[in-house]
């Protein structure tokens, strides 16, 4: 329930600036009707997930489509995304990790990392824990091809592509195995599902947005954005470590002040470092000093 109220206010946020510009930019009855009666149904009727086994999806993906209006805010500008899939025990029975990697502003631009941690805590579905956030995120797996359900009688050993979301439908990631072989084969019956869930229409923040992965890309490779994720939490450790004592020493050199000050009061003379003895010494520098910043 709790999430179902968080949703509705994110969408709530989405439609409002729409609905305060009817009077500048009419919006068709029925338009707005549609929309609402999207938001219900999408929030009522919870999407079925499907039941695989992690083992089989296991490996290298490439994300070929996301939401429109992406939540996810370290991810709303990518290129050439490549996903890798691997076990993780700590997680639990079923549990994997994402080792994560995509090009930010353009197919050629630099490459950003990240590290994904997933339990599963039912059918199909897992929390997913990112380091750059406070809190964790549905993967829900409702789809997966070609042709499997959960009354498929015979699992196969592995899937040319899945679909990803969450109970409301808010987020949407579509891997596939190799782009091209998507493209050719899997696209448009993918789209297909996608329109018939409630996925793009009049809910205009989850249509599916196609992301660039043309054969142009270079992705790097597991080895890759495991020593480039090692290298920026090195940096990052860094940074917070230099932080850290530059915050210690400014407060040492603050209570070294206020122990000089005291030691001058205590035997009635200014102490020869204290900003006192250098205004009586020449008020003139001092005020100029003052004024100026230096």
């Amino acid at each position: 329930m709790y999430a179902m109220m968080t949703s509705s206010l994110f969408i709530a946020q989405l439609l409002l600036p729409m609905v305060l510009s009817i009077g500048e930019n009419p919006m068709d009855l029925n338009t707005i009707t549609g929309i609402i009666g999207g938001i219900g149904n999408m929030l009522q009727n919870r999407i079925e997930t499907i039941d695989i086994p992690s083992k089989a999806i296991m490996g290298r993906w490439f994300q070929m489509y996301k939401a429109a209006v992406n939540f996810d805010v370290f991810r709303t500008d990518m290129f050439c995304p490549v996903s890798y899939f691997e076990p993780n025990p700590i997680m639990g029975e079923d549990g994997f990790s994402i080792q994560e990697a995509y090009r930010v502003v353009s197919k050629n631009g630099p490459i950003e990392t990240y590290k994904r941690d997933l339990n599963r805590v039912g059918p199909g579905q897992y929390w997913m824990y990112t380091e750059e956030y406070f809190y964790p995120r549905q993967f829900f797996i409702v789809h997966a091809g070609p042709n499997y359900t959960n009354e498929t009688s015979e699992a196969p050993a592995s899937y040319d592509y899945i679909v990803t979301t969450d109970a409301n439908r808010l987020s949407l990631m579509v891997y596939a195995r190799e782009p091209i072989q998507f493209f050719q084969k899997y696209n448009k019956e993918v789209v297909a599902y996608l329109g018939d869930v409630g996925f793009g229409g009049k809910v205009f923040w989850n249509s599916p947005r196609p992301i660039y992965q043309g054969p142009d890309c270079e992705w790097p490779s597991e080895k890759e954005v495991f020593a480039r994720r090692v290298l920026k939490n090195y940096e990052a450790a860094r940074k917070s470590r230099n932080e850290t004592m530059t915050a210690n020493r400014v407060e040492e050199g603050s209570l070294r002040g206020v122990r000089i000050g005291e030691d001058a009061a205590q035997d009635g003379t200014p102490s020869e470092k204290s900003p006192l003895t250098a205004i009586l010494r020449n008020p003139q520098l001092a005020l100029r000093r003052l004024v100026h910043g230096h």
